[in-house]
């Protein structure tokens, strides 16, 4: 890594799979992090493998993990596990998103690390937390975003079912959480001298991603309380009543509101000036009111335009509105290009690959474009050697069963 990027020298021993954890460990190594990713050769990260392509591994994985070095360690075996003790002794960060309960039972619980290496941040990301009624409960982002009404709250105004969001967002979200949490503590060790444990449970992480626009309107004690039995179905989604996408008459799609200023703006981007003295729809409230009739008008006088026209006329009067993008059209929008927001590498066994920039732009300490891939345990014998095990010693281990090597 860049020996003048912001976590240069900060070494992460990571033991995670799927979506959260993988994103935290990436992020952190495009900030400069040494992450050594732990797997198991006989039960390696879930989404690794795929037939027929470089490394056997899916685009997926490869955009969750690339910059770090991969090393296979069975922590059942009991050599094994002391091989990854003496690892993470000499670790700044744990990271890991392990049901709870299974790294008490292997060994590797809080208590028992942060004896050994009092300065280890130890960051564990959970479905529902470490306790509780449910904790035993199997969990994955589209739980989470069915338990804190993130589900109810994509339902759609005039069939009234509940939708997903289409993404993975409470395990994004809980991966960004942690990151967060991780440079507090490592900040905080600055001070104290000592690590601590860090948990972020996804069930929090998708309350406080949902809480402030789906939950203040029915919930918040700022306000006289409504019963959410008591309002119209729509009135309780405000994406439908506030933030649509509106279809020109070529088939353009346009992201926009009608509930932001200015309103006026608005009404005259799509030549109805009358909306600004209807009693329905003159102010935000009364819009979201009768949202059902405001909707059929916006839609018939969207139609009028084509796509581009339409969103032309609306920035002309000031909204904020946007091109729906085909994702396949992403890399070529003329702000992403100016901005070089995209960036192409030379991959090695993947070839040409297309990856977004680390989102930090620092003045100073440069994060890190990261595009190397390894199989499972392909740094395994480079990581130990730097531990200090000497090449028979890892030859031992590898015939014991308690690690693999790949290269």
């Amino acid at each position: 890594m860049e020996s003048n990027s912001p976590l240069a020298g900060v070494r992460v021993i990571e033991s995670t799979s799927i979506y959260s954890g993988p994103l935290a460990g990436l992020l952190l190594a495009e900030l400069g992090a040494d992450v050594v990713k732990v797997e198991s050769q006989s039960k390696p990260d879930l989404i690794r493998h795929t037939g027929g392509r470089p490394y056997g591994v899916t685009p997926v994985f490869y955009a969750l993990n690339r910059g770090k070095r991969f090393v296979s360690i069975d922590a059942t075996n009991e050599a094994g596990r002391a091989v990854l003790l003496e690892l993470i002794d000499s670790a700044d960060v744990f990271l890991h998103n392990i049901r709870p309960g299974k790294p008490e039972a292997l060994g590797l619980g809080y208590e028992v690390l942060a004896a050994r290496n009092p300065r280890l941040v130890y960051a564990a990301i959970s479905g529902l937390g470490r306790d509780g009624p449910d904790v035993d409960q199997r969990v994955y982002d589209f739980v989470v975003q069915a338990r804190v009404g993130m589900v109810d709250y994509q339902r759609d105004a005039g069939t009234g079912r509940a939708s997903l969001i289409s993404q993975v967002v409470v395990d994004k979200s809980s991966g960004m959480a942690i990151v967060q949490a991780i440079l507090a503590a490592l900040y905080a060790r600055e001070r104290t001298g000592r690590g601590q444990r860090i948990d972020v449970p996804m069930l929090g992480v998708g309350l406080h991603f949902e809480w402030p626009d789906a939950m203040g309107p029915t919930m918040t004690q700022l306000e006289p309380p409504v019963a959410p039995d008591r309002l119209p179905p729509h009135m309780l989604q405000m994406p439908a009543a506030g933030i649509l996408v509106l279809r020109g008459r070529d088939g353009g799609e346009i992201a926009c509101s009608p509930s932001l200023p200015p309103f006026d703006g608005f009404a005259i981007a799509l030549d109805r000036p009358d909306w600004l003295v209807d009693p329905r729809f003159a102010e935000t409230e009364t819009r979201i009111v009768h949202f059902p009739a405001f909707h059929a008008e916006l839609v018939e006088s969207a139609a009028r335009f084509d796509g581009d026209a339409l969103l032309a006329r609306l920035h002309e009067n000031g909204v904020p509105a946007g091109r729906v993008q085909r994702r396949l059209d992403v890399h070529r929008d003329p702000q992403v290009v100016h901005l070089d927001l995209l960036v192409e590498r030379d991959s090695g066994h993947f070839g040409r690959v297309r990856q977004p920039r680390p989102m930090w732009q620092f003045s100073e300490t440069p994060a890190v474009v990261t595009t190397s891939m390894g199989h499972t345990g392909q740094h395994t014998r480079e990581v130990l050697r730097e531990h200090g095990l000497s090449d028979a010693k890892i030859d031992a281990l590898i015939a014991a069963g308690a690690i693999a090597d790949a290269t």
